[in-house]
This record gives C-alpha cells, sequence and structure tokens, in this order.
C-alpha cells in the first residue's frame, strides 16, 4: 500500500519544492532589483510584486529557500525509504512560519485569521486565480498539511516494514 502513496507524495513534495524556491528567487530578485531578460520572466516578477513580493525581506528569502531545501531533503528521503516526516516537518515549519512572520510584519496575524472568511473554500477556482488572500494562503497551508499527512502515513508503513524485517 505504502508504493501507491509513495510517489504522488514525492511528486508532491518536489512540487512544494519548486514552488518555495521559486517564490525565494523571486522575492531576492525583487529585493536586489535583478530584471530578467526574458519577457515571461519580467510579468511573472510583476505579478508577484503586485501580490506581495515586494514587500518581502531577507527573512522571507531565507525561510522560503529553507522550506524548499528541507521539503527536496524529505522528498529524498521518501524514494530512498528512510524517514522523511521529519524534514518534511522542518519544511513546514518554514514555510509557515513565514506566512506567520509576513502576517505579522503586516498587521495582526490573528485579525487575519479571523477575518478569513470560509465560504470562500466553497469556489476553489476563485481561490486559484489569486493565492494573494489569505484564503488561498490558508488553502496553501492546507495542501502542505495534507502533504505531510501523506508522508506521516507512508514513513508510518515503512517503519512497520522495517520492524517486521527486524532491522
Amino acid at each position: 500500500m505504502s508504493h501507491i502513496l509513495r510517489l504522488p507524495a514525492i511528486l508532491a513534495l518536489f512540487a512544494l519544492m519548486a514552488l518555495s524556491l521559486l517564490g525565494a528567487l523571486v522575492a531576492a530578485g525583487n529585493i536586489t532589483g535583478f530584471v530578467a531578460p526574458i519577457a515571461q520572466v519580467q510579468e511573472m516578477q510583476a505579478a508577484a510584486a503586485e501580490s506581495g513580493a515586494a514587500e518581502a525581506t531577507w527573512i522571507d528569502v531565507g525561510m522560503l529557500a529553507g522550506a524548499a531545501l528541507f521539503f527536496l531533503i524529505s522528498a529524498v528521503r521518501m524514494m530512498r525509504r528512510t524517514q522523511g516526516f521529519w524534514t518534511w516537518l522542518l519544511g513546514f515549519a518554514c514555510y509557515g512560519g513565514r506566512w506567520a512572520w509576513s502576517q505579522q510584519e503586516s498587521g495582526n496575524l490573528m485579525a487575519t485569521i479571523q477575518g478569513v472568511d470560509l465560504n470562500a473554500y466553497r469556489n476553489p477556482q476563485a481561490l486559484l486565480t489569486d493565492l494573494s488572500t489569505p484564503e488561498g494562503q490558508i488553502g496553501m497551508l492546507a495542501v502542505v498539511l495534507i502533504v505531510g499527512i501523506v508522508v506521516f502515513l507512508v514513513d508510518a508503513m515503512d517503519r512497520s516494514y522495517w520492524d517486521k524485517q527486524g532491522a
């Protein structure tokens, strides 16, 4: 059963790694003022700046890069069938900590959480069009959490197998 869940979990971890790394690169580019020579990348940088990347600090860049690194390590550990949950947990701490840090910097974290419109989750297509909203960001954190639950389940199945083998 673990082999059925393993590949989607690995692919999801690689997607989270790419998303975190892309966010770190865009934020670092906005901080340093780097303008890419490719028009599509310039459009992406402009869209990211509009959604809040222009207010990013080096702490945000470091947290996103750390999350990308830990998600990559977790994916590799999942491929090697060793315990990847703890490195996923560190990646989630970096990713979630960056979100909480940015919310606290822009205002009050508790006011943001209390102001979330739960009815927005009834229309997921609208959430995907603008991930800069608090509902979209909390939805992304929920996706990362669901991936972590799958990683935990696969790790538990692997540990059970290795315990049966006497290793």
